[in-house]
């Protein structure tokens, strides 16, 4: 790898819990380093954090109103805009590992709920009881305060190819059903060799009617600085919608950059 860029998501952060997340990301940054392509390894720094159960994606997802996770993903690889991702799903052991199913699959780029669960079985997605992603913390969540974050990762390899990949359970408390940036193309994550890559986290309908993961590629492709590219988007999220949340981008030069205007975003980059 050139670059490798990890975010644990923007929220609300207990000061208690950030050492922690600061740790996994680091180990996230070692498990994509040595992969041979840009996907690979954004999918492989992203599988480490579906593990942990500090994160709002995989193990440790929040409950939506009903009580239950559901899990989005999405990955896109930048030298041919091929995209596939989830949404709805459940009892997926590694979401992000469905997103890649539906990029490989080439037929459509977005299958939610049932449909995608029955792809998962057609491909030989692991599963796994929906039990698993439970955790303590997250159900007490659901009574006190809404969490909205994701997980996400931005990768350039050595061949110039840029990857995006990010993995969420949503925000606690949302509609059963509901689906917010993560799984959408140029909303929650973008890739584009020409142009660079980026990673959203935080509100999702904000991010979508901003389609904001594809106004920062579009920036960096103008020679903007990939850290001001982050900046000026997260501006626009609060000043046009007073949306909260950050993002991760990769310019084509493999310069990282983040921004985000919550309490707190865990990131780390890796050049």
């Amino acid at each position: 790898m050139r670059t490798l860029v990890v975010h644990g998501g923007a929220g609300e952060w207990p000061l208690d819990l950030r050492d922690g997340a600061a740790a996994a990301l680091e180990r996230a940054l070692e498990a994509g380093w040595n992969e041979r392509s840009a996907l690979d390894a954004a999918i492989a720094a992203v599988k480490v954090l579906e593990d942990d159960p500090l994160f709002n994606a995989g193990i440790g997802a929040t409950f939506n109103a009903d009580g239950f996770i559901e899990h989005d993903a999405g990955v896109m690889e930048g030298a041919g805009l091929e995209a596939g991702a989830v949404a709805a799903i459940q009892g997926v052991r590694h979401p992000i590992d469905l997103a890649r199913a539906v990029l490989d699959d080439g037929r459509h780029v977005l299958l939610v709920g049932e449909g995608a669960m029955r792809f998962a079985d057609q491909k030989g997605v692991e599963r796994a009881d929906p039990s698993l992603f439970a955790v303590k913390r997250r159900s007490e969540q659901l009574e006190r305060w809404k969490i909205a974050d994701t997980v996400g990762a931005v990768a350039l390899d050595d061949n110039g190819h840029l990857a995006a990949a990010c993995s969420t359970g949503g925000y606690t408390g949302k509609r059963p059903g509901r689906v917010g940036d993560s799984p959408i193309p140029g909303a929650g994550f973008y890739a584009d060799d020409s142009a660079g890559a980026s990673c959203c986290t935080g509100t999702g309908e904000h991010f979508i009617r901003l389609v904001t993961a594809f106004s920062a590629t579009s920036l960096m492709a103008e020679g903007v600085s990939a850290m001001e590219a982050a900046r000026r988007v997260i501006g626009e999220l609060g000043s046009r919608l007073g949306g909260s949340g950050g993002i991760i981008v990769i310019d084509p030069r493999g310069e990282p950059g983040a921004a985000f205007n919550t309490d707190h975003m865990p990131w780390a980059a890796r050049r």
